[in-house]
């Protein structure tokens, strides 16, 4: 039954090591994924951020938009063409030449000068319908560039969510896993924890077996008139500590007498050497 005890404690002290091992596992994985949960909710919040920013340059590109739609039907209504954009240096060189015309030239009749003078009129007007033409063209350039670098950055903010959402989600996939892991292996913990449980009841009742067969084998021999269990033991104590005793007192008197200048048998050197007694100096 002894021998049955040991086998069983042996048993019980793996399936601790197991258990422990298996404990201080899901204490890592928990903790990795505590870990993954941080850095995903830390992405999130970037993911976040970047979703507001791409809405608002969003917003603000629906209205740059609208803003160039007015523009082109302005546009439409002065009867602006983009083809007539870009002609104000030519009327005005035009308008020039014919003022010049008029200043330097002086023979001309008063009819010729009259048709001059409403040409430079009707080129003038030419004129300030490009220069509105101009003026619009501007805006609408203006308007153009605002609208493309809004969308760019709406574009961009886009991206970097599509790309933070994905670090994000393989982090939330690492959490779930390790923390799925961690609940199976504490399952499997736990289950050796309920086997140490039954197997130390085990290893009691087994105790317990053996000191009620050892009291009553000891009460035997005591009516048999024979030595119990706790007399050997005190007995082989008490002769071990009476062998020590004579061991001691002979080393010391084969000690004095090597002192002495006597020679030593093999067994005395061995005796003062295994009582430290004797060193390789010596």
């Amino acid at each position: 039954m002894i021998t049955e005890v040991r086998d069983i404690e042996k048993s019980r002290n793996k399936l601790r090591n197991d258990r422990d091992n298996k404990n201080q596992n899901v204490k890592e994985l928990f903790s990795k994924a505590k870990e993954a949960r941080e850095k995903r909710d830390a992405i999130n919040e970037d993911v976040k951020l970047n979703k507001a920013l791409r809405d608002l340059r969003k917003e603000d590109a629906d209205k740059a938009f609208g803003e160039l739609e007015k523009i082109e039907d302005s546009m439409k209504e002065k009867g602006i063409s983009p083809k007539d954009f870009g002609k104000r240096v030519k009327l005005s060189k035009q308008i020039r030449d014919l003022e010049m015309k008029i200043q330097t030239t002086g023979n001309l009749k008063p009819q010729e000068e009259r048709e001059l003078i409403e040409r430079i009129e009707k080129l003038s007007l030419k004129l300030d319908e490009v220069e509105v033409a101009d003026e619009v063209r501007d805006a609408l350039r203006k308007n153009r560039k605002t609208l493309r670098q809004l969308r760019g950055e709406a574009l961009s903010h886009h991206k970097e969510v599509q790309k933070l959402a994905i670090i994000s989600q393989n982090h939330h996939d690492e959490m779930i896993a390790s923390i799925k892991e961690a609940r199976t292996i504490r399952g499997e913990a736990d289950s050796h924890h309920q086997e140490i449980i039954k197997i130390s009841k085990e290893i009691t009742d087994l105790r317990k077996e053996i000191n009620r067969i050892s009291a009553e084998a000891d009460r035997i021999r005591k009516e048999l008139g024979q030595e119990t269990a706790a007399e050997r033991k005190k007995r082989k104590a008490e002769e071990a500590a009476k062998e020590e005793e004579e061991l001691e007192t002979k080393a010391e008197d084969v000690l004095e007498r090597y002192q002495s200048g006597e020679k030593l048998g093999f067994e005395e050197f061995k005796l003062l050497i295994s009582r430290g007694l004797l060193t390789d100096n010596d």
